[in-house]
């Protein structure tokens, strides 16, 4: 009883952290989207500027938003909420790979292109704080699965072995 009790309890402490973590990323991806949305003849400029193709950054300028956009709506999902934080993973790990190869002195010049969340922060800062949400989207995504096979498990140790909730949803005597 008492392991069962531990186990609700710590089940509660998981979703909630699951939650926050949801929230912190949601505080992130929203604002950001929606600035690129609203100001973008700016956000276009920006990239633009960046030390790659055109071809790419025309392609960034169209795919960033709509990515940004997509994580939004599938993290507030719950039937899609581990693609968002994949989709929020794989895009930490661009933008934090970027910055870290910016820092690295890959280029001479390079143009900042971020929106009001980030505009005051220096590259390192910068970097420091796409790591803090690039572990956050990570750390999401193991509670995601921790969650998904604790709910799981939990029906079959509290109800028995798993060969019997088995035969008792077919109906089958043990």
């Amino acid at each position: 009883m008492k392991t069962s009790t531990t186990h609700r309890k710590q089940l509660k402490r998981e979703r909630t952290t699951f939650n926050i973590v949801i929230v912190l990323l949601l505080l992130l991806w929203i604002p950001v989207s929606i600035d690129k949305i609203i100001d973008f003849p700016v956000f276009k400029e920006g990239i633009i500027r960046q030390p790659f193709s055109d071809t790419l950054g025309y392609i960034l300028i169209y795919a960033l938003p709509f990515g940004e956009v997509l994580v939004v709506l599938a993290l507030v999902s719950d039937k899609y909420r581990k693609e968002g934080l994949i989709l929020s993973s794989l895009l930490m790990v661009a933008f934090t790979a970027y910055i870290a190869v910016a820092l690295m002195g890959a280029w001479e010049k390079l143009p900042c292109g971020c929106g009001s969340v980030v505009s005051g922060m220096n590259w390192t800062q910068h970097f420091f704080f796409n790591l803090f949400f690039l572990f956050l989207s990570g750390w999401g995504l193991y509670l995601w699965y921790k969650l998904r096979s604790s709910s799981t498990g939990s029906e079959t140790t509290e109800g028995g072995s798993a060969k019997r909730q088995i035969k008792n949803i077919f109906n089958i005597k043990i």
